[in-house]
């Protein structure tokens, strides 16, 4: 790997680690809803490319952002699809 490739790599893990931590943040957020967290999701995903991340979810951008936006209804294998095209993963933990 050359040394481009290693600092682009290393652009792109903490530009994923920062929508994670992000969204993590707004989710633990008192009164947080659904259409809270597409909204959050569409920003993070303009910032990242909205065709990249609805390519990744097999849809178009204008489809995507109508999903996001709260205009149509935002199924939970989008929201799989927009986080593994952000990098990102969610992950479950007990409440304290």
């Amino acid at each position: 790997m050359t040394p481009y490739e290693q600092a682009r790599a290393h652009l792109a893990n903490h530009r994923a680690a920062d929508m994670a931590d992000y969204l993590d943040t707004r989710l633990h957020m008192s009164h947080y809803d659904e259409s809270t967290f597409a909204r959050s999701l569409l920003l993070v995903s303009e910032l990242h490319g909205m065709s990249l991340v609805a390519h990744a979810c097999g849809l178009d951008s204008d489809a995507m952002r109508r999903q996001l936006n709260g205009t149509r209804p935002l199924y939970f294998d989008s929201v799989l699809g927009v986080t593994r095209a952000l990098g990102i993963q969610l992950r479950l933990e007990a409440s304290a």
